[in-house]
């Protein structure tokens, strides 16, 4: 099959990339066989809320265990960043402290975060900060409040509450348990609310977003509700399993600029989801990787013949593999792939391309609409100051005490692409490779900020400076 063949056909392309960076993920050295050690019990300190069974659970060692030293230490190690990971701790320790030659007690020590937060929010409306930029426009500007209360009876329980105003107006409510069974490898999370607009997009032309706006009401109000269970029989791998409810209402103005924003001429859809997904998750650190992998799986179907009013028909599949390499000490390589598969045609209600959550940078000014798309990102991370905590006995409470700052300097380059069957005459990027490369700043801090400057040249000759406020990855 020649290349301009394999290119038209996107889920061939993504699964062939996503399948060689899988098999790199795969790869590793066994540990060496060396003397083996007993591990005669686990000291836990530090954790005033968290129950001591949710930390042992990260762990990849049992009082009792015996294993070569070698493997001893690789797990001590991934042990401390399993529980890193867990968003609950400011700093974790996790240390061996022999008994003799051949008897080894691990001590855990945490440093707990702040748990309840009456978190502000105030977000903006567009897809990136630049483009809200170029209007400075504060009714572009969604406020309001979240209140946040993690680690719930310190079981790493989740719940908010979230009222929200300005630009979209949203009600919303969340319980999360990581770990129903005293194995604590069942899961459950249950949610819903409600959210109403007076301006949303109908359609892309020229890669820029068709938008309406209604001065005297919303142009369109919807009903969401879901619940998941997850699976996590092993450390680094989950199973979850989706079920969600949507019901949603748009203006006769909305259906008449675009014909398919539902189905044809109706104004009202209503459709159950099922969807499965999987991940497979060996990052250091979650926020900020600088070694490790993450692959992810997710297959949904819109619209089960149940309920349905002018339900979507479709079923997508997303893949994405990312893969961080440390060939010195302050220098990573990282790669990801990723790409989303539509199958049949989507409403353009539930379709979503490139320009969003996902993109090429250099391109935050576009949205590409589409079925399908493909996206690749290559980061050389190198490591400007490093990792530092301090502790501010001054601040009057400890889970405020302990400061964490990080900066790297970044160098990256991207490529993507959309297949989009309906709206390409009317968008140039559809259909089309898109590439972009540049530098830029990456600061992380504490409570996982992470603040992101680059400088950015894209093909199509344009540059520009763009803030981001997530990992570059």
């Amino acid at each position: 099959m020649s290349m301009s063949v394999a290119l038209r056909q996107p889920w061939r392309c993504t699964a062939l990339l996503i399948g060689m960076l899988l098999w790199a993920c795969a790869q590793g050295q066994d540990a060496v066989p060396g003397p083996y050690l007993r591990i005669t019990g686990i000291d836990i300190t530090g954790n005033r809320v968290t129950k001591e069974r949710i930390i042992l659970r990260e762990l990849l060692m049992n009082e009792g265990d015996s294993m070569p030293a070698s493997l001893f230490y690789e797990r001590l190690e991934r042990s401390r960043q399993n529980l890193v990971n867990t968003g609950l701790f400011n700093t974790v320790s996790v240390a061996p402290l022999f008994i003799d030659m051949r008897t080894v007690v691990v001590q855990v020590a945490v440093n707990e975060r702040w748990y309840l937060w009456p978190a502000l929010i105030f977000d903006l409306a567009d897809p990136n900060f630049n483009t809200w930029w170029r209007t400075k426009d504060l009714s572009r500007v969604n406020y309001g409040a979240y209140l946040y209360r993690y680690n719930f009876r310190g079981r790493n329980e989740t719940i908010y509450v979230k009222a929200q105003f300005g630009y979209t107006q949203q009600f919303a409510l969340r319980y999360k348990v990581p770990n129903l069974d005293k194995q604590q490898r069942w899961g459950l999370s249950i949610g819903g609310g409600y959210l109403q607009q007076a301006e949303i997009t109908a359609g892309t032309v020229g890669n820029e977003r068709i938008l309406l706006s209604r001065p005297d009401g919303p142009n369109r109000t919807e009903w969401k509700a879901d619940l998941e269970v997850s699976l996590r029989r092993r450390h680094d791998v989950r199973h979850f399993g989706r079920f969600g409810y949507v019901q949603a209402h748009v203006t006769d103005t909305v259906v008449n600029t675009a014909l398919d924003y539902f189905d044809g001429s109706a104004t009202n859809t209503r459709f159950l989801t099922l969807g499965y997904g999987i991940t497979w998750d060996r990052r250091d650190v979650r926020i900020y990787p600088r070694k490790g992998h993450y692959a992810e799986l997710r297959v949904d179907r819109f619209g089960l013949g149940l309920l349905d009013e002018a339900a979507p028909d479709i079923t997508t599949a997303y893949a994405s593999v990312k893969r961080w390499w440390q060939p010195a000490e302050r220098i990573t390589l990282g790669l990801s792939l990723r790409g989303k598969y539509t199958d049949g045609t989507p409403p353009y209600y539930v379709q979503q391309g490139l320009g969003y959550s996902d993109l090429v940078r250099g391109y935050e000014y576009y949205v590409v609409d589409g079925e399908h798309y493909a996206l690749g990102k290559a980061n050389f991370i190198y490591q400007l100051v490093r990792p530092t905590t301090r502790r501010m006995e001054a601040v009057p409470m400890e889970a405020f005490r302990t400061l964490y700052f990080a900066v790297y300097l970044n160098a990256f380059t991207d490529v993507g692409r959309v297949w989009d069957n309906r709206y390409a005459q009317e968008n140039f990027l559809a259909g089309q490779w898109m590439s972009g490369y540049g530098i830029g700043l990456d600061v992380v801090s504490s409570y996982d900020q992470v603040i992101r400057g680059e400088f950015t040249l894209n093909a199509l000759g344009e540059s520009g400076f763009f803030l981001h406020f997530t990992q570059p990855f």
